[in-house]
């Protein structure tokens, strides 16, 4: 069955997978599937499953500075993530270097890359191929936030597991 058969929930649950058997170790994978429920969420938001981006030949993104028009002193780093490879080389011709190109990422993995990325504040998405002016901004601390909610509830419901077995024992 190729991706095209499958719903946007299913790709996303395979995109899921993927980030989780790529891990080095257990400890990791764990971590990585306590989480995938927040990126998966999040996906869900946006229009499409993979996305391209402007990277170096190493494949370092291409980090963009935002400022801010009433204050222009406050500038966030952003990375743009395009429906299609045609805009974002659009995008890349007009910046006339060479040592830039457009790669695909699966928007699983770009939300799991950001929150590693500390000197990045968010990634836009441009869900439409024609609109690369308006577009959905994920914050980096916006995802670390749900991510660190979504880990204290799991510590929170294995604390009462263990505590009611405790109980049970003692019983």
């Amino acid at each position: 069955m190729s991706t095209n058969e499958l719903s946007k929930d299913q790709i996303l649950d395979l995109q899921v997978s993927l980030l989780v058997q790529s891990t080095p170790d257990q400890e990791t994978a764990s971590a990585v599937s306590l989480i995938a429920s927040v990126l998966k969420a999040i996906a869900q938001k946006l229009k499409h499953t993979e996305y391209s981006v402007i990277q170096d030949i190493e494949g370092g993104w291409l980090l963009t500075p935002l400022s801010n028009h009433e204050n222009p002193e406050l500038e966030k780093i952003t990375i743009y993530a395009y429906c299609d490879p045609t805009p974002a080389n659009i995008d890349r011709l007009k910046l006339n270097d060479e040592s830039l190109e457009c790669a695909q990422y699966n928007v699983i993995e770009m939300l799991f890359r950001l929150i590693g990325m500390k000197q990045v504040d968010s990634i836009v998405f441009f869900d439409r191929l024609t609109d690369t002016q308006r577009g959905v901004e994920i914050g980096r601390t916006d995802i670390e936030e749900l991510c660190e909610k979504q880990i204290k509830r799991a510590q929170f419901g294995l604390q009462k597991l263990i505590e009611s077995k405790n109980i049970s024992n003692i019983a």
